[in-house]
């Protein structure tokens, strides 16, 4: 199990009490075939994650919360996201490197009504991999965010091997 550094939960009991499809999809599985597309599922972890990181350098978090979903932006106002992001501040994690770098998508799933989706996984970046754990909500043809977790983490503490 990934360790995290700096891990950021929000919305900790709406993913506890999502409805998700039995069963994960590794999206490196020769086997599955992931439940969301990959490259749709990556672009929009880099539009959540891009957020994230000019939130973390203006410390004004208004666009992330006002970019997620009805549910999310009445938990957490600005002042509270920035609360919660401080130790990604104080670290200076730049987010910029996940625009040009692929995820390694370790979930993909979709509630059986497919009105929400959950993203799971990492970036494999120099010197921390940035990890990341997603939930979105169907509103209309677009997915709102709901739920996030964001963090940093030392490969090479977690035993993986390049």
């Amino acid at each position: 199990m990934v360790r995290h550094i700096a891990t950021i939960l929000l919305g900790a009991l709406l993913l506890a009490a999502t409805p998700f499809m039995a069963g994960n999809v590794n999206a490196q599985s020769q086997d599955d075939a992931p439940l969301v597309e990959e490259s749709y599922a990556t672009a929009v972890v880099r539009d959540v994650l891009t957020a994230v990181n000019h939130g973390n350098w203006t410390g004004n978090y208004t666009v992330l919360r006002d970019y997620a979903s009805p549910d999310f932006a009445l938990t957490n106002d600005p002042t509270r996201l920035a609360g919660l992001f401080t130790q990604l501040r104080v670290q200076r994690l730049d987010l910029l490197p996940v625009l040009v770098t692929d995820p390694v998508l370790l979930r993909t799933d979709l509630a059986e009504q497919q009105s929400q989706m959950r993203l799971t996984g990492y970036f494999p970046l120099q010197p921390q991999h940035v990890s990341f754990d997603l939930t979105f909500e169907r509103e209309g043809s677009r997915w709102l965010l709901l739920a996030i977790s964001v963090g940093a983490f030392d490969p090479i503490e977690e035993g993986e091997t390049e």
